[in-house]
């Protein structure tokens, strides 16, 4: 059984490169020429182009006996001088329609003329000259022709226009956009000047309210410090109530269960800070929560029991938004207030009448005889309580600190006032 050997393969590429091309050409011009077709057929053609070529020239009347594939590929690859000017005008008609083959053909004909020195045979358009390639002497129509430069003047124009076109679509956009940024930004200057003037309003509006406030705080202080509990218990007009609808404050609730036999100076503190409490609608136990006070401690305070501490009564200001100032100054006056004071003004809201200066005769205008006179022999039996002694005020004054009513500086300060008095 007879062997036969395997077949032989082309091992040389597919495509041949530059450097091949130009080591087989005569001379550069001819390499130049060579891969100027080339480029003619990949540019516009791309992958295949020489196949679709050889359609084309069937598809177009152009083909010819003998045309093949391989007679084109060796035309562009093994020609010495560049392919013939026949190939190359196939080439050129076998081009897509859209391509300026004019143009084409005139620098095809100026390279074929620098690469074989002469223009081809039987050809009698344009010549253009290569980029980089003097003009041919005596040979006028090496020159760039004027259709040549015509149409690359129109192409440049169109290229001009176009971006002309574009600059201006682009400018447009610009102040488009420019024109819209402006009026938005009126828009946002004219709402900040209107939202100024309503926040100054606003703040106007508020230090009204706030003086106000302080105002009347400081009229039910003067009236806590004045009046007393039958003016108090007797308006002068009676005024009916407000329907519920308008009722979103209730006055006099908690200025009520202030405790009538408190001192005045703590009524006092008590009203005002009862005062700012209803005109904000808090209760004593929202009060309490907020101010982070005990509830029963809040309550004292309100009612005119207790006197705030310094710490609790920054928290209550800083709830109810009233004035620390005159907060601290009634605190202050509630303070000093003494045990004696205390017992004083205890009897004095117990007076409901006065007896007139001039009911009490004076010594001078003594009527009747010595028993009769009560001048002079007074009643055994007194008509009112003899005064308390030292010890009963000693024994007061700690009963006030047990209960927590004075503080220790107040009951040093009655201590140290009762102890002088011996």
């Amino acid at each position: 059984m007879s062997t036969y050997p395997a077949p032989r393969r082309n091992t040389r590429p597919y495509a041949v490169d530059e450097a091949t091309i130009r080591n087989r050409c005569a001379n550069p011009d001819a390499a130049e020429y060579t891969l100027y077709v080339r480029s003619l057929i990949h540019d516009y053609l791309g992958i295949g182009g020489q196949a679709k070529i050889l359609e084309h020239a069937r598809a177009r009347g152009l083909h010819y006996p003998g045309l093949n594939r391989q007679k084109l590929s060796e035309q562009l690859s093994r020609y010495r001088l560049g392919p013939t000017w026949e190939m190359t005008e196939l080439i050129i008609a076998c081009l897509p329609d859209s391509c300026d083959t004019a143009s084409i053909r005139a620098l095809a004909a100026g390279w074929y003329q620098c690469a074989r020195g002469q223009l081809p045979h039987g050809y009698k358009g344009p010549v253009s000259r290569p980029p980089g390639k003097p003009g041919q002497r005596n040979v006028p129509e090496s020159e760039p022709s004027v259709p040549v430069l015509q149409r690359r003047l129109a192409r440049l124009q169109e290229r001009l226009y176009a971006e002309n076109l574009r600059h201006i679509d682009n400018l447009r956009t610009s102040e488009k956009a420019r024109n819209q940024a402006v009026r938005h930004a009126n828009q946002l200057e004219s709402q900040f000047h209107q939202t100024r003037e309503e926040l100054l309003r606003l703040r106007t509006i508020a230090a009204e309210i706030a003086t106000i406030r302080e105002e009347y705080a400081r009229q039910c202080v003067a009236l806590e410090l004045i009046a007393t509990p039958e003016l108090r218990a007797k308006p002068i007009v009676d005024l009916p109530d407000l329907p519920a609808t308008r009722r979103r404050i209730r006055f006099g609730v908690l200025v009520a269960t202030i405790d009538a036999t408190a001192p005045p100076a703590r009524r006092a503190l008590a009203r005002y800070l009862c005062v700012y409490a209803e005109l904000a609608g808090i209760s004593p136990t929202e009060l309490a929560t907020r101010a982070d006070i005990a509830t029963t401690v809040t309550t004292d305070i309100l009612a005119g029991r207790r006197i705030p501490t310094t710490a609790h009564a920054t928290r209550l200001a800083a709830v109810l938004n009233c004035e620390p100032d005159t907060l601290r100054h009634l605190t202050d006056a509630a303070s000093s207030a003494t045990a004696v004071d205390e017992d004083f003004w205890t009897i004095a809201n117990t007076v409901t009448t006065t007896s007139s200066p001039d009911a009490t005769p004076s010594p001078s205008n003594l009527v009747g005889s010595d028993p009769d006179n009560r001048g002079t022999h007074p009643h055994t039996n007194p008509t009112t309580p003899p005064p308390h002694t030292i010890a009963d005020r000693l024994r007061h004054a700690a009963a006030l600190h047990q209960e927590g009513l004075i503080s220790d500086h107040e009951h040093a300060e009655q201590r140290a006032r009762i102890l002088a008095e011996l």
